[in-house]
């Protein structure tokens, strides 16, 4: 089996510093030499697109991750991509948007405590992604603590823990049991043809609502150019319009043309603008994200804004189901 590995840094590759743990390149080419010795039958072939802490990671640099998953070697039997964790959900919603119908595993890992440092978890998350990949687990996935989850379903929800990745919104793709590697869930019917869409709108802002929200930062947000929200309101879809008129902020923002996807704060569950009065005064001018994560929410309004800046055409962007990310429900068609 032939894996292409494409390492952008992360905890997985760094070492320590005087000013704590940063990415060494040299490590990471010890570590797919290591891959090389202890997975016999397998060959691996290797590039560095970046060497990054993932918390230096913006949305330029998924393009160019994308773009060097999609260059790899055409007989690669699968990708596995070495990440930090603290934005690997974001990458990997992101990728999986810009490599649609991509035929091939691509598997996104990393570790908690560097590779080679006392009780790393860095040799049994490759080992898993390996297993992804030989079992043929298609689309874009994180292979963390034991799991295998799709790439847009995918949450960081511990700093530290060896299992810091939950898969919400959907079972993840496979665990890694006694037995084995066991499969959950089918791989996505193959594509006609793989499609590199790796185009970005990073003038995104992710806010969460907070008692009291002042409605002026939607002012602040048009005035810094920003050109998409991803708001993550209260409950349902639930925003305050007594005091403070944060209803009437977010259709005005609206009317000069941002776009403002909609999700819940809670982790899990999924938003439903027509279910309360303090949702219904801004269904008709936002998209509901649904069931999605945050990161694949403002993944996926980067990729849409980079396409289209019409409201409705980001609305369908949104109720497009492209890679697992949204549990698609009955809707009538909305209108600005």
């Amino acid at each position: 089996m032939k894996i292409h590995v494409v390492s952008t840094g992360g905890t997985i590759a760094s070492e320590r510093g005087p000013n704590g743990l940063s990415p060494s390149s040299s490590s990471s080419r010890g570590i797919v030499d290591f891959m090389s010795s202890v997975f016999p039958g397998h060959t691996f072939s290797h590039s560095e697109p970046m060497n990054l802490d993932s918390s230096n990671i913006e949305p330029e640099d998924w393009s160019e991750i994308a773009g060097a998953v999609f260059s790899s070697p055409r007989d690669c039997d699968g990708v596995i991509v070495m990440h930090g964790t603290d934005t690997m959900a974001y990458t990997a919603s992101a990728l999986a948007f810009m490599l649609r119908g991509i035929d091939k595993p691509v598997t996104l890992t990393g570790s908690q405590i560097p590779f080679g440092f006392p009780g790393s978890d860095a040799v049994s998350n490759l080992e898993l992604a390996v297993a992804a990949i030989a079992n043929g687990i298609r689309g874009v996935t994180i292979s963390f603590g034991r799991r295998v989850i799709n790439g847009t379903r995918a949450v960081k929800t511990s700093a530290f823990g060896m299992d810091a990745f939950e898969s919400v919104g959907a079972p993840p793709r496979a665990v890694f049991t006694a037995s084995g590697l066991d499969i959950l869930t089918e791989n996505p019917a193959p594509s006609e043809r793989q499609v590199l869409e790796n185009g970005v709108c990073p003038g995104v802002f992710l806010l969460k609502l907070a008692p009291g929200t002042n409605p002026y930062i939607f002012n602040a947000l048009t005035g810094l150019g920003y050109r998409g929200a991803v708001m993550e309101a209260f409950g349902a879809g639930g925003v305050h319009s007594v005091r403070r008129g944060l209803a009437s902020a977010v259709q005005a923002a609206a009317a000069r043309g941002m776009i403002i996807a909609v999700r819940s704060q809670c982790l899990y569950g999924e938003t439903d603008l027509s279910l309360y009065e303090t949702g219904a005064a801004i269904r008709d001018c936002t998209i509901s994200a649904g069931d999605m994560t945050a990161e694949a929410a403002v993944a996926k309004l980067m990729w849409a804004l980079a396409k289209t800046s019409r409201f409705e055409e980001v609305a369908e962007i949104f109720r497009t189901d492209y890679a697992g990310e949204i549990t698609l429900r009955p809707a009538s068609p909305k209108t600005r």
